[in-house]
């Protein structure tokens, strides 16, 4: 690795909104995170339908507990991101891009990469799935394969980037359950949308995962159990 860092260029491993013609400032997270108030056994997801408006700081908590970076560790390969998930060799390959549809105080758009008058709805961004078509909020994760692979330059390299995005998505669920919220996710995306949508480089980025925050929704969707029982175990 000390010779790979001489000689080959570093790969960022976060971007800024720095140049962006327009920025939304969160609130800093609670200091004890989202994390302190936080039931594992409660953390069911439901439905991400929702006809209520979600907050700013429902949503910063959600994406500070799967994106946030919480320090810098310096090291010979570099400044490393440390963050709230396990990245292999702390690669920080996600960056995520939030569809705002019903989040109070903030316009309806695209945000983190550009943000756009008009929204495809979520039905059309998750491949037709209309049970997503009332959440409040989209989160796109999307991976920056170069990142990992600067480090990892085997089939391990696609394999760990993968595996980040659940842990990713689990923090972000724990997050909205936290604030009373419901999450639910799904990899069925449509992919010319997406990139489109995002400018990404469809052979170096891709979007691997997307998690729909909400209110839960009082109507009942073709998604949701008509009725279930549990199963008694015998000991």
């Amino acid at each position: 690795m000390t010779e790979r860092v001489l000689n080959v260029p570093p790969v960022s491993l976060f971007t800024t909104n720095a140049d962006a013609a327009r920025v939304v400032s969160l609130p800093p997270p609670r200091d004890n995170g989202c994390f302190g108030v936080m039931k594992v056994g409660a953390a069911i997801v439901a439905d991400g339908s929702a006809a209520e408006a979600i907050t700013k700081e429902q949503l910063r908590d959600c994406l500070f507990s799967c994106i946030g970076i919480v320090g810098l560790a310096r090291t010979d390969l570099g400044e490393l991101p440390l963050k709230t998930t396990p990245a292999a060799g702390a690669r920080n390959p996600y960056e995520a891009y939030v569809l705002a549809y019903n989040v109070q105080d903030l316009p309806n758009g695209l945000y983190h990469h550009s943000a756009v008058n008009t929204l495809p709805s979520a039905e059309t961004v998750l491949g037709g799935q209309d049970w997503f078509s009332g959440a409040s909020a989209l989160i796109l994760l999307v991976a920056t394969f170069a990142r990992t692979a600067w480090k990892y330059r085997h089939p391990t390299g696609i394999r760990v980037v993968l595996i980040e995005a659940g842990h990713i998505a689990q923090n972000m669920f724990l997050a909205a359950t936290a604030n009373g919220l419901v999450a639910t996710p799904t990899c069925a995306l449509n992919d010319n949308v997406v990139e489109t949508m995002l400018d990404i480089d469809p052979v170096m980025q891709s979007a691997i995962y997307a998690v729909a925050v909400g209110t839960r929704s009082e109507t009942a969707t073709i998604a949701d159990f008509v009725d279930w029982s549990a199963v008694e175990h015998q000991q």
